[in-house]
């Protein structure tokens, strides 16, 4: 069986340096490790050309531009199944795997039917989690730990890259569900991910967002909208959940309030692609 990794990284080269540590250190390695730069500025680019000289397993696609997660993941898809990977385990550089997270992942892959489509690696915020031994079907899954069937890549497509960031791996998910397939969570592969969250509080409630620049908020809101339209009773909770969201938004976070309004109103109106940047409202 052969199973490529496919990390994308933009301007965190001291993340993705542990990461691929982490990588190389896995007690069943990947066959192949592709590293997709997003065209960064931090001289990822110089370290990936100088690593992968002396890691011949790791093979790097340096993008011209930033097309974001959605477009990165969808290139390092591409290019792991077109190179024979049977199966392609997905994350970002702040994923930080356990040594026997892609070991346990493969035991599950060795006996997945046909109809199982994704094998999804739990996600914990603890240095000190513990493995279950349950898998278990879930609706959806992130790209982080997302290990997809080379089948699945032939039938349902890659991930819709004008996403840019936010929303690809729910848009994704439900596709591939759609197209038969079934999505599990491995209980006993485990990566750590960091829950980067700021708060406030009213009255001692409190108002928890993820802790993002602010400009990334109009994609979250904006992707959201145009991913729940895949289910319409869904769409509809998810618009009417954000228009007050916007101002919750708005209140831990005053920064955001420009860009999340103009991220609900592009989402109700099917907007795509890279249209917003830092500073650009």
């Amino acid at each position: 069986m052969n199973i490529a990794a496919v990390v994308v990284t933009f301007n965190r080269l001291d993340f993705l340096k542990r990461n691929l540590h982490l990588l190389l250190g896995q007690s069943r390695k990947p066959d192949s490790i592709v590293v997709v730069d997003n065209a960064s500025s931090d001289g990822t680019g110089t370290f990936l050309d100088e690593f992968s000289k002396v890691h011949s397993e790791i093979k790097v696609l340096h993008l011209k531009e930033n097309i974001g997660g959605s477009g990165g993941f969808a290139k390092g898809l591409e290019y792991a199944v077109s190179h024979g990977a049977d199966w392609v385990w997905m994350m970002d550089d702040d994923a930080f795997p356990y040594k026997d997270a892609l070991e346990n992942l493969e035991k599950e892959m060795k006996n997945a039917s046909k109809k199982v489509g994704v094998l999804w690696s739990r996600i914990t915020d603890r240095a000190d989690a513990k493995p279950l031994s349950p898998v278990i079907p879930v609706l959806s899954g992130t790209f982080v730990g997302f290990a997809v069937r080379k089948e699945v890549v032939k039938k349902v497509g890659l991930p819709d890259a004008s996403f840019f960031i936010y929303a690809d791996d729910y848009d994704y998910s439900v596709r591939i569900r759609k197209a038969g397939f079934g999505i599990y969570r491995v209980n006993s592969s485990l990566i750590l991910h960091k829950d980067w969250s700021q708060r406030k509080h009213i009255f001692k409630f409190p108002f928890i967002k993820p802790l993002v620049p602010a400009w990334k908020t109009y994609y979250l809101i904006r992707n959201t909208l145009n991913a729940a339209r895949h289910i319409r009773p869904f769409y509809i909770a998810v618009r009417v959940y954000f228009y007050f969201d916007r101002f919750i938004w708005s209140y831990v976070n005053p920064d955001t309030k420009r860009y999340v309004f103009k991220g609900f109103r592009d989402g109700i109106r099917g907007v795509k692609g890279k249209t917003v940047l830092p500073n650009s409202l």
